[in-house]
């Protein structure tokens, strides 16, 4: 029983902390439908992660998300030439 509790905290903190690694880069599409899925999620898109943010905060969902995806991979790019999607708990 011990064990089990112990194991449930670390995937919790390492999920955590690959969560906010993934806020600074894309993730891969898998990775990143993957939370789309997820219970308790909200995708946004915008015109790069700035877009994305700002479209997130007017919906009341705070920053950094999850997440960041797009299928040209210039979510990072400044300026951004096209959309981006975010994942972002409710």
């Amino acid at each position: 029983m011990i064990f089990r509790s112990l194991l449930i905290s670390a995937a919790s903190a390492l999920f955590s902390t690959v969560a906010l690694a993934n806020a600074s880069q894309e993730m891969k599409e898998g990775d990143f439908l993957d939370l789309v899925d997820a219970s308790g999620h909200v995708t946004v898109q915008g015109n790069g992660v700035a877009g994305v943010n700002a479209n997130a905060k007017a919906q009341g969902l705070s920053s950094p998300a999850i997440g960041y995806w797009s299928p040209e991979g210039h979510c990072f790019v400044m300026p951004a030439p096209g959309p981006c999607n975010g994942v972002f708990k409710q």
